[in-house]
């Protein structure tokens, strides 16, 4: 490979690889508890998996970095951020769910790394990622149809012929509540499924977050974030239900009452804001492609909800010292003046 210590790293190429680094700590502490814990020998393979190419992104991130003078970041830690040998508070299945959700966050973030990347190893080694991240996702999803898990979006029928929009009803411009809405359409129908799916995974974590949180602002914060993944899940239900859509079952049965910490308060507010973070942008994108004026009302006004709260949770972060500063640029004010 090319030698690029003379082509240094672009603000965007600092951004990906620092965050890719927090990430893939974080998904090696869970994965180490997930393996100290899972019993079913179908899905071992699929969390040894996850924590390889963890483990693999870390080795050559840090070695950029090394490289660069770049300083390392803390991230977290198997000393620090996690604790394996205490009771379960997941089924096995939990892993597998948990772990496909983050393989669908894994691969948007590298496909927006990818197209940010401009020296060679970094687009080769997103590139890497992004297929790699690919196969994890492709090896839960398999893993999850034969354990018989897997929730599938809804079935409609083949439309008959095509059809091009009439009139500016379909676009239900009337935010009346008394008003009847056209039937969603297929675009309409994934995302909410995506967004109720995304909400799931979301309250089940919050509750386990809740139940093994070791101070009590963190613990009231998980309570908060799962009263509103609640919300949005009954809010994006009655939108599939009122069209006779199926909406996704519930999964908080995969948790246990187990109220003994698996992980420090630090990796536990740090993914819930990654897993809000990541649903204010499913929100985002569902708003730009839903052409019904009170599902764009609804994803708008739910995204607030989710902006508020990671407002509330990065406060917290702070108060603790566990929000760890991405690289940023120089204040030339500050400069200036203390000159």
């Amino acid at each position: 490979m090319v030698s690029h210590s003379k082509i240094n790293l672009t603000s965007a190429e600092m951004a990906t690889l620092w965050s890719t680094y927090q990430n893939d700590t974080l998904s090696i502490c869970m994965c180490e508890y997930f393996l100290a814990t899972n019993e079913d020998p179908d899905i071992e393979p699929v969390i040894q998996m996850a924590q390889t190419l963890s483990e693999q992104h870390i080795a050559f991130i840090t070695q950029v970095f090394n490289t660069e003078n770049f300083p390392i970041p803390v991230g977290f830690s198997k000393e620090r951020d996690v604790f394996p040998t205490v009771p379960r508070i997941y089924e096995d299945t939990f892993f597998l769910m948990f772990l496909r959700q983050m393989a669908k966050v894994g691969m948007a973030t590298y496909c927006g790394a990818l197209s940010l990347a401009v020296r060679e190893d970094l687009v080769e080694f997103f590139q890497d990622c992004l297929v790699s991240t690919s196969h994890l996702y492709k090896q839960t999803t398999e893993v999850s149809v034969q354990k018989g898990i897997l929730i599938r979006p809804p079935y409609i029928s083949y439309p008959e012929k095509v059809e091009f929009v009439e009139d500016k009803e379909y676009l239900g411009a009337s935010l009346n509540p008394f008003t009847s809405q056209r039937p969603l359409n297929a675009i309409e129908i994934s995302h909410l499924f995506m967004n109720t799916e995304t909400n799931l995974l979301g309250s089940m974590l919050t509750i386990s977050f809740a139940q093994m949180a070791q101070s009590n602002e963190v613990r009231e914060f998980m309570i908060r974030a799962q009263q509103i993944a609640q919300k949005h899940i009954k809010v994006f239900g009655k939108t599939l239900i009122d069209s006779d859509m199926q909406a996704p079952m519930s999964w908080d049965t995969n948790v246990k009452n187990s109220t003994t910490p698996a992980f420090s308060d630090k990796l536990m507010m740090f993914i819930t804001t990654l897993i809000s973070n990541a649903g204010m942008g499913n929100y985002g994108l569902a708003a730009s492609a839903s052409m019904r004026m009170d599902l764009g009302t609804d994803y708008f006004r739910l995204a607030l909800e989710v902006a508020r709260l990671g407002k509330s949770g990065a406060d917290i972060m702070i108060q603790n010292g566990w929000l760890e500063e991405p690289p940023q640029s120089a204040d030339r004010k500050k400069l200036s003046q203390e000159k």
